[in-house]
């Protein structure tokens, strides 16, 4: 739907002016957390502080160049899983080549969620927040699903793909996801042979990946689709290859122009195609700013974009200085998605995810299920994310973040989870160590006696400030102050689980769902 909607704006915009996007000096601490939100997930107040002082350029240099910051991101050990060669499969029985089968899906199943695990630690711990938030861009941009391609082993590699070219050069990227085994097998492109091309790919690439609908003819899909013949797993050893014997080497016209084209040629003819930076720089906009993109940023930014030859980062920058990035129609303006709620939540209060299972069902429960988008054109975000029961599922994934799941009330949901985790990572994945992990319950006292809080009224503005990030109405302010208080044992002394309490009241205002 959004792609169909970028096509349409494009189609119809005329001319606009284009060039670089005005950029003022003003910087205040609200535009230094508007930009961890969006280009992040969010932060502290310590690490807010930390881009106020640096002032609109350093701050969004200090986040586009995170390669200056250490690669922390957590070691694991990923297996393609051994497999008996050729002969051995040859020699077997059809009941041992079905126990076989049924070892490897089992062990993939079981590495799905270590890997899930992994990446959740990775977005809540990582120092580079604008890496992992361009890598979980390109995971809803560039799709694929284990359910289509049934191996963690190549998600994973995928995903490691995208945070090698994050920010990086969008030509580059497109080429390796043109190669990349999960997209080989999501989009069939290991049946896209010499005198039998699949179109699958060749669509897609074209429709969602890099122009939009409407930019291209049938033709141009089939012409594509030769182009692209070639590109094949090699079931010997598990590698993406290009097979010259199942190549289309013949003359193709594609996109107007005529030529013995191959894959790299299909990539560079559509990235000369004007609309190509366009549909591009309407996405990101959209993902990173707010829907509905004026055609001056968007003219802007394909421009940016065309001038470096695709590198990411200037059109980033540009961005991200924008006063428009920074205007009313951006702040507060976007819907988190589950991931952004559940990580934002996390990172802003400091909280080390431990019970990853948990979430990643209560994700899929909410619409968005890591490494299994609903289909090729990923999420569409915005107010689909909202709706009665998915609401319900938001609270109560927060409301986990906050009271743990070693409790009675949590260990009681997390069984009568069973089945949905079963039937979300199937019953093989139970066996992955990760099932009886625990989240402990948020205790909010070392910051209570960091920032010296002993008012109710403090501890309200303190955890207003940190989670919502904005000012509320005095009347509001006031229920909330009110509700502590009644919480209070004798005494009136604050107590970690009086916070807790008010802390599901803040997350549980309309306020926090927007970013």
């Amino acid at each position: 739907m959004l792609n169909a909607t970028f096509a349409m704006i494009l189609t119809l915009a005329g001319p606009a002016p284009t060039g670089q996007l005005y950029a003022s000096s003003e910087w205040t601490r609200d535009h230094a957390a508007h930009l961890l939100r969006r280009a992040g997930f969010g932060g502290t107040p310590e690490q807010i502080d930390y881009l106020h002082q640096m002032g609109r350029r350093k701050a969004v240099d200090y986040l586009l160049n995170y390669e200056n910051e250490p690669d922390e991101t957590l070691p694991i050990e990923v297996s393609r899983g051994s497999r008996p060669d050729r002969m051995a499969r040859m020699e077997m029985s059809e009941q041992e080549r079905q126990r076989e089968q049924t070892r490897l899906r089992r062990e993939s199943a079981a590495q799905l969620t270590r890997v899930l695990d992994w990446w959740i630690q990775t977005m809540v711990a990582t120092p580079r927040p604008l890496q992992e938030k361009l890598v979980l861009f390109w995971h809803g941009h560039f799709t694929s699903g284990y359910r289509e391609v049934k191996s963690s082993y190549l998600l994973y590699q995928q995903n490691e793909l995208f945070r090698k070219h994050a920010a990086g050069n969008f030509r580059d990227l497109l080429l390796d996801v043109t190669a990349d085994g999960a997209m080989v097998l999501y989009l069939n492109s290991q049946q896209n042979r010499k005198g039998k091309p699949n179109e699958n790919y060749a669509r897609e690439l074209m429709e969602l990946f890099t122009m939009g609908s409407g930019r291209y003819t049938e033709k141009d899909i089939k012409e594509a689709a030769r182009a692209l013949t070639g590109i094949q797993i090699d079931p010997a050893t598990g590698e993406t290859t290009f097979n010259r014997r199942q190549h289309d080497d013949g003359v193709k016209t594609f996109l107007g122009r005529t030529g013995p084209w191959g894959p790299a040629d299909v990539v560079d003819i559509i990235l000369a195609q004007p609309a190509t930076a366009e549909f591009v720089a309407a996405k990101f906009w959209t993902f990173f700013a707010h829907e509905d993109p004026p055609l001056n940023v968007v003219h802007a930014l394909a421009k940016t974009l065309r001038k470096n030859k695709y590198e990411l980062k200037p059109m980033l920058r540009e961005m991200f200085l924008s006063d428009v990035f920074y205007g009313e129609k951006a702040r507060f303006t976007h819907i988190k998605s589950p991931v952004e709620l559940v990580v934002g939540t996390m990172r802003m209060l400091e909280v080390a995810p431990r019970d990853t299972l948990a979430i990643n069902v209560a994700l899929r429960q909410m619409g968005q299920q890591l490494m299994q988008p609903p289909n090729v054109k990923g999420w569409d975000g915005g107010e689909t994310w909202i709706s009665t029961s998915t609401l319900f599922n938001r609270y109560n994934l927060v409301g986990m973040v906050l009271d743990g799941t070693d409790n009675p009330r949590e260990r009681y949901r997390r069984a009568a989870m069973r089945p949905q985790l079963e039937a979300t990572l199937g019953g093989e994945a139970m066996d992955a160590g990760l099932v009886d992990a625990a989240q402990p319950p948020f205790d909010p006292m070392p910051m209570i006696r960091a920032n010296k809080l002993e008012a109710p009224e403090a501890v309200v503005d303190y955890f207003v400030r940190r989670l919502l990030q904005r000012e509320i109405t005095q009347g509001r302010q006031q229920i909330l102050i009110r509700a502590l208080k009644d919480e209070l044992p004798d005494g009136g002394k604050i107590d970690a689980a009086s916070v807790r309490l008010l802390l599901h009241l803040i997350v549980s205002m309309p306020e926090y769902q927007l970013g």
